[in-house]
């Protein structure tokens, strides 16, 4: 039966230099010593038998010692090859022991320390690594709800336009219908309106030569007041444009102006006739013409003030006109331009009791009336359209000329 092998035989330190091979070599030098030794003593010869006993002693005693020796010098190495054995196959728990203070003593607690590091170190990744597992842990499932949760929006967002663009659709729908109904409504409106435009310039048509049937009645009883009333009219229409009143005071006063003396038809024809001076009592009925103006067309529902710019039309600033003797703002601003077109335009023409006396005569007087009698900016406007050619009374025509 074989013996059992030592186990510290089976351990090669580095190099290739194991226990085994340690002993074999001190037994070999001891050996070498021993035959050293003998052979001296061969060659001395003295007392051979008698030293022979205490050599094979001493040999024997060395021998156990050498034995002796090397175990103790292995031992601690073999320890810490085993331990750093164990450590490459990953236990880390495994320490080498330390039997005293020598160098392999130094190397096996530097090595311990070494191991406790590791140890260390190695349990701190163990907790890192499960720290960033369970992060990562808790980021899959929050990235799963997250997911989810966009998944869930998404859907609705999806839902959402699909009902948008079904609403759109709907309301595009209906309000194209709207626009057709409204185009409809619009092309109708528009001749509504070409059909009341139509009617309002028919009835214009109709309301002036209403005027001018008044007027030409006036002028039948009075041949001197023929076109005059029309003269007037246009000449006050141009100095209210003039003076960039609006359209509707435009209108207004050409109107009033083509009827303005047709209270004069409640006179006498013998007064309106007359060659020369008029008395009191005859020139008090001419002066009430403006008043009897008034209340034949007071009632007529026009869309301008005729009526109160035919009452008003002798009225003066400095309050010397009549009927009712107004001063400065209580005339109306039509009646003012059309008193300073009347004041031209009587002073041009002829009259039973004095030859006509020219279009200078008749400037001449409102510029010295001018901001006293009559409106400031009337008589500047009247002057301009006279001195700049842009407007004359034409002898033989009813209309001016406009340039």
């Amino acid at each position: 039966m074989r013996a059992s092998r030592d186990p510290f035989d089976t351990v090669n330190l580095p190099g290739g230099f194991g226990p085994r091979r340690l002993r074999t070599k001190m037994l070999l030098l001891f050996g070498a010593l021993m035959a050293a030794y003998v052979a001296a003593s061969h060659v001395f010869r003295e007392g051979l038998t008698a030293k022979l006993v205490p050599s094979l002693l001493f040999v024997a005693f060395g021998l156990a010692a050498v034995i002796a020796l090397s175990r103790g010098l292995t031992r601690p190495i073999v320890q810490l090859t085993r331990t750093a054995e164990r450590l490459a196959g990953g236990d880390l728990a495994q320490r080498a022991r330390v039997s005293g203070r020598d160098e392999v003593g130094t190397l096996a607690r530097t090595f311990n320390g070494m191991l406790d590091g590791l140890e260390k170190s190695f349990r701190d990744l163990e907790d890192r690594n499960r720290f960033l597992e369970d992060e990562a842990a808790k980021r899959a499932v929050q990235m799963d709800k997250d997911a989810a949760e966009r998944g869930r929006i998404e859907r609705e967002l999806r839902l959402a336009r699909i009902e948008i663009d079904q609403l759109v659709d709907k309301r595009t729908e209906e309000l194209a219908r709207a626009n057709d109904e409204l185009h409809g409504k619009v092309l109708e409106t528009r001749r509504s309106e070409d059909y009341l435009q139509s009617t309002l310039d028919r009835l214009e048509r109709a309301l002036e030569g209403t005027f001018r049937a008044l007027s030409m009645t006036l002028e039948l009883r009075d041949p001197y007041m023929a076109g005059h009333q029309q003269r007037v009219s246009r000449l006050a229409a141009a100095i209210a444009k003039e003076m960039n009143l609006p359209w509707e005071k435009i209108e207004g006063i050409r109107f009033a102006g083509i009827i303005h003396d047709i209270g004069k038809i409640a006179a006498p024809v013998e007064i309106m006739a007359k060659p020369g001076r008029l008395s009191p009592t005859e020139f008090l009925l001419v002066k009430d013409h403006p008043r009897i103006g008034y209340e034949m067309v007071k009632d007529i529902a026009f869309p301008w003030p005729v009526a109160h710019i035919i009452l008003q039309h002798h009225e003066r600033l400095d309050g010397s006109g009549y009927p009712e003797g107004l001063v400065g703002d209580a005339i109306l601003p039509e009646a003012r331009v059309l008193a300073v077109a009347d004041v031209v335009e009587a002073l041009c023409s002829l009259r039973p009791y004095r030859p006509a006396l020219g279009i200078e005569k008749g400037l001449e007087e409102v510029r010295k009336g001018r901001g006293l009698r009559y409106d400031t900016r009337a008589v500047d406007a009247c002057i301009r359209l006279f001195r700049e050619s842009r407007f004359s009374f034409r002898a033989g025509t009813e209309s001016p000329v406009l340039q």
